[in-house]
């Protein structure tokens, strides 16, 4: 990919999301499936128009899923890397999720881990 292509706004997902796709979040699919099922990535994007900024989301072939903000950057980066998105567009790339204590609150939280498929 050339310099000028990072600035170019072009389609770079080829999955089209369906409008009767709903949000989920990790802990709702975690709850349905448990940790070890891989969802296939079909886009990724970031809203812009959440209430807390700017958050990623990531279309499955399912449903549309927020994901933690902590991951908002590593979405960025994936979705500027061309080998990711050519990953993606060719059904190669998914995550499972997972389940962890915050360390300050102890509070229970989900997060991704990013799967070759």
């Amino acid at each position: 990919m050339g310099i000028a292509n990072k600035y170019n706004k072009t389609k770079m997902f080829n999955f089209s999301i369906p409008q009767e796709y709903q949000y989920h979040t990790l802990s709702e699919l975690f709850e349905q499936n448990g940790k070890d099922k891989v969802y296939p990535v079909k886009a990724l994007y970031i809203n812009k128009k959440s209430r807390f900024g700017d958050a990623p989301i990531v279309a499955t072939d399912e449903c549309l899923v927020n994901l933690p903000s902590h991951l908002l950057d590593t979405v960025k980066e994936m979705m500027n890397d061309e080998e990711l998105v050519d990953a993606v567009n060719e059904s190669k790339f998914g995550f499972t999720i997972y389940q962890y204590a915050n360390k300050n609150t102890g509070e229970l939280c989900f997060s991704v881990n990013w799967v070759d498929m």
